[in-house]
């Protein structure tokens, strides 16, 4: 972190963790308040922060709370009062903080929270990485974009401090648990004058005595549908602020992110890949020697972008998609990923599978990319279960490990 206890003047190439990065990140977006509850694999980002608010960098109220429940309670309220405002977590952490989730979405405070994603404890406890935040965040309302590796996930401390202040809700980045929070990649640093240019604090509604207002109030029948209307209507024009948040980090960073991003499909054999995250550099790594084979790589899980990849699937004559996804559903008939993506295909009848992988931390194997490749080529209808798993040990009576 020392390289952030002083004024960045000029791009800095260098090497770091994830963690880090953010916590180098959401130093220069100049927080308030940070409060966060301290879990693997996210636990360094606010250790990081708290080294640098330790040294005198960033004048900032570090809070120490006592549960995930309490820094997201405590984070909603502190940015409501006014003040830009940072936590972190994962798995069980943020199981725990769903209580207070809403209320951030609903009171139309501009919070960023970075996800370490890990898996939840069940059948026990896994402290490694799985996508936990498809399984509870879908429609609670949090803006929520997903990161592949190290420099993104920097970038992304800055952008979603940009996002929250022009939609005026709540902003989740995630990148995978150990995969990019504990890997060390190379990354450069922006200049903190740049991020300042691109973070100002805006004004915005906030608690304040000057201005007497009812905050968590109780909402009785005759209104309670209105607000919820009126929460979904704001949502509309979130992916388009989105878009022109990436536009202006471009223009002042020359890093260009989207939407959805896409590599190979000119050339594809009209099949493609589509996922989010760390996973993503396994498929273009495996491209090299698969050249007629795309992928679709979704950086904005919410709100979903299912006009743009409609137009993505129509633009290439796309005809069958690979979903692999690192999260599953033992009630659904497809895992939250998938479930968004059928969502968005239902008009357009493009064939695809899901396929479930990494779960717990597994790595995932061009093997498995083989495989899930090979049996995509026998689907002709989406008749049937349209999803498996990938990777698992067993026999036709045995799972390794499980008694049937």
């Amino acid at each position: 972190m020392k390289l952030f206890f002083r004024e960045i003047k000029e791009p800095i190439e260098t090497t770091m963790i994830g963690n880090y990065a953010v916590a180098g990140g959401v130093t220069q977006t100049d927080p308030d308040v940070i409060c966060a509850f301290p879990i693997t694999p996210q636990t360094q980002s606010v250790e990081g922060l708290s080294d640098v608010v330790h040294q005198g960098r960033l004048k900032a109220a570090f809070v120490n709370v006592e549960s995930e429940l309490a820094a997201m309670s405590f984070s909603t309220a502190a940015c409501a009062a006014g003040a830009r405002t940072f936590t972190a977590t994962a798995s069980q952490g943020y199981l725990l903080m769903t209580e207070a989730l809403p209320m951030a979405v609903g009171w139309r405070v501009p919070l960023t929270m970075m996800i370490s994603a890990r898996a939840f404890n069940s059948p026990n406890l896994s402290i490694w990485n799985t996508w936990e935040f498809t399984e509870t965040n879908s429609e609670i309302g949090w803006n929520t974009i997903v990161s592949e590796n190290v420099q993104e996930t920097y970038d992304a401390a800055i952008l979603s401090v940009m996002i929250s202040e022009d939609s005026l809700f709540p902003t989740m980045f995630i990148h995978d648990g150990f995969i990019i929070s504990h890997s060390v990649q190379n990354l450069t640093l922006i200049p903190d004058e740049t991020v300042r240019k691109l973070t100002p604090k805006k004004p915005r509604h906030r608690i304040t005595p000057k201005k007497p207002g009812t905050w968590g109030g109780i909402v009785t029948p005759s209104y309670f549908m209105e607000f919820r209307k009126s929460l979904d209507v704001d949502k509309e024009p979130v992916l388009g602020i989105m878009e022109d948040v990436f536009d202006r980090f471009e223009k002042a960073t020359g890093r260009k992110y989207n939407l959805i991003e896409t590599y190979n499909l000119d050339n594809s054999s009209k099949t493609a890949f589509l996922t989010m995250g760390s996973m993503s550099g396994n498929i273009i790594s495996w491209m090299t020697k698969n050249k007629d084979v795309g992928l679709i790589k979704i950086r904005t899980f919410r709100p979903f972008p299912h006009e743009q990849l409609q137009k993505i699937v129509q633009d290439h004559g796309l005809e069958k998609l690979i979903i692999l996804e690192k999260s599953d559903s033992l009630n659904g008939m497809l895992p939250p990923f998938s479930m968004s993506v059928a969502s968005a295909l239902y008009p357009l009848g493009t064939l695809f599978r899901s396929f479930i992988v990494g779960l717990g931390g597994r790595d995932v194997t061009r093997d498995e990319l083989d495989i899930a490749r090979r049996k995509m080529e026998n689907v002709t209808d989406m008749k049937g279960k349209l999803y498996m798993y990938l990777g698992v040990r067993e026999t036709k009576d045995k799972i390794y490990g499980v008694n049937m």
